[in-house]
């Protein structure tokens, strides 16, 4: 089934966000990774909008997405979009559900916008470098930022993309992976990737107001799983679990795996609200 279509809305002072949306009922909210953006969730669009409204966003400068104002924006920027997102598309309660560095930006939204919640799943977590010394966080943005403009976006995806699978990924999930990876806005990413050097997960952690699961991926290189159990301990409650044989690519390999864990937890909710 393709993704649905590309759609923007306004949220004011002259930006947009673009977001695909397919379904209708309770809002479930997708937040992407550093390589993501709305078309990611492809099996998530298929296998949840008929119980739900699925709603992928594109974060700023991801799609057509205006992008942030801010040369090295933080994750607080992207927090404020997501508030003006939901509150553009009517949405007052939701299940969200965040990716890599979309972990970050959920648990920040959690922090600050608790009441709008009625669960939180945080996927392949990781801690970002807000605690590292700033020359060593300069020289990290440097040396990605130099791969980018050396390589260019499929230079950059061809010889990146195939380290977040699993070795035992299917090499047709490999090509399609990296195919997408390619089709990157440099600039975008380049924001997203400022913001997730200077993030701090750990400042992020408060006690959970709402049903929480996290999960890591068995063979995941950029959130190894003891990494992922240490960010679940930092939050008393979060249900944790590891889904064998994927790497950091959540919603493409295997996503039946995920979608399964996903579907427990909305069910639980939806039930103990009955």
């Amino acid at each position: 089934m393709p993704v649905p279509d590309l759609r923007t809305v306004d949220i004011g002072g002259g930006r947009v966000v673009s977001y695909r949306e397919r379904g209708s009922g309770t809002p479930l909210v997708f937040v992407h990774g550093l390589g993501g953006r709305s078309e990611s969730w492809t099996t998530q669009y298929e296998t949840f909008s008929s119980r739900y409204r699925v709603v992928g966003w594109d974060a700023p400068g991801y799609g057509r997405s205006t992008p942030l104002a801010k040369d090295s924006p933080v994750i607080a920027d992207y927090v404020d979009v997501l508030a003006r997102f939901v509150d553009a598309l009517e949405i007052e309660r939701m299940h969200l559900v965040g990716h890599s560095i979309g972990t970050v930006i959920a648990a920040a939204f959690h922090k600050r916008h608790a009441d709008r919640l009625l669960s939180l799943t945080l996927a392949e977590a990781v801690t970002g470098s807000g605690r590292e010394p700033a020359e060593t966080q300069a020289e990290m943005i440097r040396a990605r930022e130099g791969e980018l403009d050396r390589m260019g976006a499929a230079g950059f995806a061809a010889a990146r993309t195939p380290n977040s699978l699993s070795p035992s990924a299917d090499p047709a999930v490999v090509k399609r992976a990296v195919a997408f990876a390619a089709a990157m806005n440099v600039a975008g990413y380049k924001q997203l990737f400022r913001a997730l050097v200077s993030a701090d997960m750990a400042g992020e952690a408060v006690a959970l107001k709402v049903p929480a699961m996290i999960v890591a991926g068995s063979d995941d290189r950029s959130a190894p799983p003891d990494l992922v159990k240490r960010i679940a301990d930092a939050f008393p409650g979060m249900r944790h679990h590891v889904i064998g044989g994927i790497g950091h690519q959540i919603a493409l390999e295997h996503p039946e795996r995920f979608n399964g864990l996903l579907d427990a937890l909305l069910s639980e909710v939806q039930q103990r609200a009955a």
